[in-house]
């Protein structure tokens, strides 16, 4: 999945995702929702049919692409916990 940034600033990060899909970029927005210094997650899209969705980010003191970058890690932590468990049940 291809990404580009929109906007890049440190206390504010735009990201645009070239799939019309908001799954990917929904899931990035509510994990960063969980760290105390992002003042705004959320993800924009124009249109449901058209458009490519947003994630916009904006933080207090971090530096909004390393919001990003740990939520992500935290996600591919869950990830690997849930398949563990998975594993263990087979």
């Amino acid at each position: 999945m291809d990404i580009k940034a929109i906007k890049e600033e440190s206390k504010e990060l735009m990201i645009e995702f070239d799939t019309g899909d908001l799954t990917i970029p929904d899931f990035i927005a509510h994990e960063l929702q969980n760290d105390n210094d992002v003042t705004f997650a959320g993800v924009n899209k124009d249109h449901p049919d058209v458009g490519k969705p947003i994630l916009v980010v904006k933080t207090n003191r971090k530096k909004a692409a390393d919001a990003v970058s740990s939520a992500i890690g935290r996600i591919k932590e869950n990830i690997q916990e849930m398949r563990a468990g998975i594993a263990k049940k087979k």
